[in-house]
Order: C-alpha cells, then structure tokens, then sequence
C-alpha cells in the first residue's frame, strides 16, 4: 500500500490546562504543532515549529494574525492565556521565537469568547464573560476604538462573515447578532476614546433567536450565510443579509462545536457524547423536499375528489414519481464514532484530493479522520507519552488551527521573527509589524520589563452595565445621605453662607449626577433583561406543549 501523499499543511493544538512535559517537573508548551499525515510531534525539534506561549499557562482561544505576503515572518498568533479562565491575559505568540512569550498584557476582564482577527488583519475582536465586544485596531498602535455591549449574557463564540465586513456573535443567552464593521470601527469622539468606562451604543443589524439554550459555536459559509449550534441539540443555518432562517436541523445530542467544507455543501458537528455528526447539505435540501411534496401529494389522497374524476393515490405517487416512500430516515446524516469525551475542536484540513478532518476532544485525544473512506487514520495525545486514559494526563484541546508546512523550513530567507528577535536591534522590527492591543495606564502594583514588551492593563472599574441595581442604588442614597450632612453642618457653621457650597460641594454633585445616570441604566438593563427571560420562557413553554 503506497504512503500517504504529504500535505501542504499542518495543525497547531492548543490545550486549556497546564500541561507537563512528560517525564520532567518543568511545564510544557500549550500549543504544539502536528503532521496530520504522520503523527509527529513537530514543534518538539524546537527551531522554526516552536511555539513558546510561556511557562505554567493554559491557552483558551488562538487566533492567527495575518501578514503581509510581502514579509518572510513566521505566523504570529494572538491567545487568550492564564493558569485559570479567571486569570487571564493576552499573549502574542510568535513561531519560531525563543521569547516566552513575545509580547503580554492584562485584559480589561475575562475574555471567555476569545479573540478573533479580522481577514485583513487590521482589527481584533474580544468576546467579554460580561456580554461585551472589545474592538482593537493592529494598525493604529493597537488603539482600543470601541467597547459595546453585545449580548446580555457571556459571548460564547464569533466569527466574521465570508465578505469579512460583518461579525457574528452568539452568546448564552441564546441569541446571535450581525454587526456591521462600519458600525464598529466609524470614527468616535475624544470623549469616548479617553472614557476608559464608556460602552458605545451601537445597535445589530440582524438579530435571530431561533435557539433556546446557549450558543456554542458558529461558523461562516459562502454567500454570506453562518451556521449555528447550541446545547438544545439544534442547527440553525441563517442567511446574513435577508435575517432568513434556510434551515433548523434537530440533532439526537447537544453539539458543542461546526465546522464546514471551503463550499459549504457538508457540515461536521462535534457533539457532547463524543460522535462527530456529518451533515450532507444537498441531501439535506433533497430530502426536505421530498417530505413537502408528499404532504402536497397527500391532501389529494381521499374520496373528496370523486366528484371531480378518479382520485390519485399519494403513496402510489411517491414511489413511482419521487422514488421513495419513506423519507423519515436521516439518510443525509452520518457518524464518525471514536472520541470517549466531548469534541471541542474540529478543523478541516483540504488539499487537492486529500480530505482530512481533525478533531480534538476533552479527552486530551486528537483524531485524524480521512472523509472518504469515513476512517480514523491517526490517533494522537500530543501532551502524553501514549494514550493510556490515565485522569493526571488528560488535557482538553482547546483549538486547532492549520498553519503552512513551507514556513517550518527555516532556510526559506531571513526572517525578522527568528531566534535573534530576543537581541535589541530586532525589537523595533517586530513591532512594525503588529501592536496587538493598546497599552493602557499601568497600576501601581504592575511593573514593565525592561524591554518594554509586558505591560501590566489597569482593570477597568465596573461599568453601568456591570453594577448591581441595588449597589448603584445604595451608593446613591449614601451619596444623599452624606451630602445632606455635609450642608447641616456647613450652615451650622457658616450662616451667613446661602448658596456657596464650594468645591466639596460641586464634587458631590457630580458625582451624584453620575450615579443617577448609572442608576438609569442599570434599571434599563434590568428592564432588557426582563423582555429576554419573558421570551424564553414564552418559547420553552410553546416548545413543552
């Protein structure tokens, strides 16, 4: 049997927990770089296939920032990185460096949702546990442009449409948004570029609510179309422009992540109980039309027509005309059966005649499927020795990204991202090309190194959206109450004095202006929050009859 032909690509597989290298007390690389034709590990030989995200770190989401073809860069990667999903920062990470990693920072708040690059490579998106969306501009010296608030609950993933002018999010509220990137990147004022707490109102430009639990995962498809998953088993293919629901597949489990073809004919769901679910579009498309022509066929089976000449049979009609007489068989659905714990991650991997799909699970295991012949060909544990299922060695994958073989050739001319990017003369280089996020106010306890590449983020203080109702009230009346003694004891002591309250005073109203106003829009968030639980509840209801 011949060898299996090379291909033109190779995966990188992040994990979310610490991984240790087997055999050492030392942490090992999160992100590691495997043949899919082979099974090697690559990124073990170290040079031009390393990866360092740093030492003691899990990587939650990995997004490839894209280059110039003019450049002979190694690919750079932004991750959302930390020991735990409440402590985490943003690394860029750059192949082929001995810097561990090149460049970090504190995020404002937890970036459940990860981050995603825009195609052009202009713009990075951040998805919020709170609900909100970060935009930052790579070519404006990482500038923050806008924050926004996108959903009411935590965003669950993005992705940006296949034009690349519109992004969609999901979040656990059940819902997914359209955005406009005109919308997000317009010119703002100074006054919210300087407002470190300022949440631009900027309204979708479709929303569809056809799920009832939270999303998990979305992906783009040709001809401005996005495929969406949730934990209510269902699959919703929507068309981005018209806001139109194509179809709403229900699946036998909950589907925690999609992918599709480069046509978007075939889906592939990763599902909780560990089946990887095949979705043929077209025969999908067949077979709904097939089962809306028998039931045109069947309102004229019956006696009601005698009166107008023999009545038709629509069982007869449907096996000599349609060829089939019982369509409730999901003939367009197939499984790949092999993963022990939940799919996280699945990635398509198209080379000529070669099709391979990679899949990563909560098991530690990464599969190799070949789509032809519906069979796992590789069976690969990148962070243990061999998959022996022991509970101390299992380390979810979190992503897999595909990446070119050509660039693991480090012959391939000079590169300004290799092993010397760690001496001085090479630093300005790097950041000529790329300053992922704005370097915000430092905090008192941070601290910068001395080559300027960690930079410690100030958290920003709770926005409106983010108060408690009843704190900002309770602030408010403290406000009241304090600024009511404050004039008792200023007239007590200076009688003569009507309306001079000085500069205390004038603080103290201001400061009570802007409560009043977060007090405003933490009842306006209740209020949207009570319109979204009385429609899901509407919906779980209609659903339960």
């Amino acid at each position: 049997m011949n060898a299996r032909k090379e291909t033109d690509q190779v995966c990188i597989v992040t994990t979310s927990k610490v991984p240790s290298a087997f055999g050492s007390s030392q942490d090992a690389d999160a992100a590691q770089i495997l043949d899919p034709v082979t099974g090697a590990i690559l990124s073990g030989k170290g040079g031009s296939a390393a990866l360092k995200s740093g030492s003691g770190i899990g990587i939650y989401s990995f997004a490839q920032i894209p280059l110039p073809k003019s450049s002979s860069a190694s690919n750079m990667f932004i991750a959302s990185c930390g020991k735990s999903i409440d402590d985490m920062n943003a690394h860029l990470i750059i192949q082929g460096t001995t810097a561990s990693p090149a460049w970090k920072c504190r995020l404002p708040e937890s970036m459940e949702g990860g981050f995603l690059v825009s195609p052009c490579g202009n713009y990075i998106i951040g998805a919020s546990k709170s609900g909100k969306c970060y935009c930052w501009s790579t070519f404006q010296d990482g500038e923050l442009l806008k924050c926004w608030a996108a959903h009411y609950r935590p965003i669950q993933d993005m992705v940006f449409s296949d034009c690349g002018s519109f992004l969609v999010t999901g979040g656990a509220d059940g819902i997914i948004n359209t955005w406009s990137m005109m919308d997000i990147v317009e010119d703002t004022s100074s006054k919210v570029m300087h407002s470190k707490n300022h949440v631009a109102s900027i309204s979708p430009i479709k929303t569809w609510s056809e799920h009832q639990l939270p999303i998990t995962s979305l992906h783009a498809l040709p001809s401005s179309r996005a495929v969406s998953t949730s934990i209510d088993r269902n699959v919703v293919m929507i068309e981005l422009f018209s806001g139109r629901t194509l179809a709403k597949i229900s699946m036998p489990s909950a589907i925690n992540v999609v992918t599709a073809d480069s046509c978007g004919r075939r889906l592939y769901l990763g599902s909780s109980e560990g089946t990887i679910y095949c979705i043929d579009i077209d025969a999908y498309t067949i077979a709904t039309t097939t089962e809306n022509a028998k039931v045109v066929m069947n309102a004229h089976d019956g006696d009601r027509f005698d009166s107008r000449g023999p009545s038709f049979s629509g069982s007869l009609l449907e096996e000599t005309i349609l060829g089939m007489k019982n369509s409730s068989d999901n003939s367009y659905t197939t499984e790949l059966q092999g993963h022990e714990g939940a799919l996280t991650c699945l990635k398509l991997l198209e080379d000529g005649d070669t099709e391979l799909l990679i899949s990563g699970g909560q098991d530690g295991s990464v599969r190799v499927w070949d789509i032809k012949s519906r069979c796992c060909v590789k069976t690969l544990y990148p962070w243990s020795a061999s998959g022996s299922g022991n509970e101390n060695q299992t380390y979810p994958c979190s992503s897999i990204s595909l990446i070119d073989r050509s660039t693991l050739d480090s012959s391939t001319g000079s590169n300004v991202f290799s092993s010397d990017v760690s001496h001085s003369k090479h630093k300005s280089r790097l950041l000529d090309f790329v300053k992922p996020l704005q370097r915000f106010e430092k905090s008192q306890a941070g601290s910068t190194s001395n080559d300027g590449y960690v930079t410690d983020i100030v958290r920003s203080n709770a926005t409106s959206s983010e108060s408690s109702y009843h704190t900002v009230l309770k602030r408010v009346l403290d406000l009241n109450h304090n600024k009511q003694g404050e004039k008792r004891v200023r007239h007590s002591s200076v009688p003569n004095t009507v309306h001079g309250e000085g500069e205390t005073g004038k603080n103290v109203e201001a400061e009570n202006e802007e409560l009043k106003r977060e007090l405003a829009n933490a009842k306006e968030m209740i209020e949207r929050w009570k319109k979204v639980n009385n429609k899901l509840a509407l919906k779980l209801k209609q659903s339960s009859k």
